[in-house]
């Protein structure tokens, strides 16, 4: 995930198993609301159901059972079920003695500031559903297939990544794909294109169906983002991708990953300026959807999952934002140079960095807004201490490798259904890519309050002064140094 404007404080399935836990959804425009249903067709005689405290991609606990109401429960028959919420606000258990199959039914409030974006938006002509704020989960059940029908006001359109089942609905492996996979309904206006074969879709929505954004040149534009990441990593996960492109901010000017997606609430500008924005969100298909510190996937619901590497997760993601934006071509060597300026002067700005390390800045995300801590952030920081790795890492191997290996060397050992990486995951990769040790500098930038050692910069031919942010080409760099230098400056044909 990433801001725009701080705008807001802030077991495995057994084999003889067959069962699908079956949702429907469908919007109420008169009432705000959508009305799901979860049904269970081989229950205990108890069986509990949970919505999320928090939203994967946004690290900060939300209280979306405030905008849950009319939870029932019947069985097959439709005879009512007893129902306990006295033990948890977050849980509903559904008691059901004689084990007939049963059915939960629950409203949600859709009235997420703006289209939409970490919970439920329901308007008269369009409606968005973050999975997490909607569809409780069996706390027994979350790793079974599930499937999810649609219904929809005559005219209005469905827009989701998810699976098709082939019969008029979706699928998912389990709870964590099901609420990963956001849909967009009613009203907008849809794009496409194909990127290295893979089908890509650009969702414009709009809160008055009126469009001021030139749609046809900000896909092109996307096009041209998605491609770098896919050579870098010689393929993706995903089957197809999509865009959620909502031109209005209610409380959150930003973006948020999703394993197939992502969703950006922006200002409807011409143009609309998203390049690096949408870059840092696509990016993340593969950094934290798949390269993932252990604890975050499978997800754990109920509480904070904390890490000390919210740094690469967010702030190596912002790196790899503008320099795929650059590798792209949208954008020039001046503005990459102007803009990892802005984040040298944002650090040494920051007060912050002087109390508490880039670790402990990712472990407290939680109790402070989701972003960092005070002025401190992990992305600004986390982005630094990426340029300085990749610059190191080019130096040690004469140029042979990059900060690019150590990403593809855990993409290929973490992603999914592979267990993401230990809390020590990532310089072990660092040095297993250098064949060297490079314990002493990632203790010092990530485990310490010092400041990053900007001139190692110079391997690269990169002159960065710290008192003011400048940051300029080396023009009296020779020999290896300007080698090194044009290959960080390389476009897509250089990523090796």
């Amino acid at each position: 995930m990433r801001l725009r404007s701080a705008l807001i404080p802030l077991a495995f399935l057994p084999a003889f198993c067959l069962a699908d836990v079956k949702y429907t959804l469908s919007p109420e425009p008169a009432n705000r609301t959508v009305r799901v249903t979860i049904t269970i067709d081989d229950p205990k005689e108890a069986e509990s159901f949970r919505i999320p405290a928090w939203c994967p991609g946004f690290y900060f606990l939300l209280q979306y059972q405030e905008k849950i109401s009319d939870f029932k429960a019947v069985d097959a028959t439709g005879a009512p079920l007893k129902v306990d919420h006295s033990q948890d606000v977050r849980q509903w258990t559904v008691s059901d003695p004689e084990k007939k199959p049963i059915t939960v039914s629950y409203r949600v409030l859709g009235d997420d500031p703006g289209l939409g974006f970490f919970a439920t938006s329901v308007l008269p002509h369009t409606a968005f559903v973050n999975g997490a704020s909607a569809f409780m989960y069996d706390v027994d059940r979350l790793t079974e297939p599930t499937k999810l029908k649609i219904t929809v006001p005559e005219g209005w359109q469905v827009a989701t990544p998810a699976d098709p089942d082939g019969e008029g609905g979706y699928k998912a492996s389990g709870y964590d794909e099901l609420i990963d996979h956001p849909i967009q309904m009613g009203h907008f206006e849809t794009r496409k294109f194909v990127q290295a074969g893979i089908p890509f879709e650009v969702v414009f929505v709009s809160p008055d169906q009126h469009y001021t954004p030139d749609l046809d040149a900000e896909t092109e534009r996307l096009k041209d983002v998605s491609l770098p990441a896919l050579k870098l990593f010689g393929g993706a996960q995903f089957k197809r991708y999509i865009f959620f492109i909502h031109l209005a901010v209610g409380n959150f000017d930003g973006g948020l990953e999703h394993r197939a997606s992502n969703v950006q609430a922006i200002f409807a500008h011409k143009p609309l300026n998203i390049d690096d924005l949408a870059a840092h969100e696509y990016f993340h298909a593969w950094n934290v959807k798949q390269i993932r510190p252990k604890i975050l996937g499978p997800f754990d619901y109920t509480k904070e999952q904390r890490t000390s590497n919210l740094w690469f997760a967010e702030g190596v993601t912002d790196y790899y934002a503008k320099i795929t934006t650059y590798r792209s071509g949208l954008k020039d060597m001046k503005w990459l140079l102007d803009d990892f300026s802005g984040q040298v002067k944002s650090l040494q700005r920051s007060k912050m960095r002087h109390e508490i390390s880039l670790a402990d800045c990712s472990r407290r995300a939680w109790e402070n807004g989701g972003f960092g801590v005070q002025d401190l952030s992990y992305y600004v920081k986390g982005l630094l201490v990426g340029w300085i790795f990749d610059a190191v890492i080019r130096d040690a191997t004469d140029g042979e490798k990059s900060l690019d290996d150590v990403m593809r060397l855990m993409y290929s050992r973490y992603h999914l259904p592979q267990p993401g990486y230990d809390e020590g995951g990532i310089l072990a990769a660092i040095n297993e890519v250098t064949g060297s040790d490079f314990s002493h500098l990632y203790n010092q930038m990530v485990n310490t309050t010092e400041e990053l050692p900007y001139d190692l910069l110079e391997k690269i031919g990169i002159a960065v002064d710290p008192e003011t942010g400048s940051v300029t080409v080396d023009q009296k760099a020779s020999g290896k140094t300007v080698v090194l230098r044009n290959a960080w400056l390389d476009r897509p044909g250089g990523i090796r």
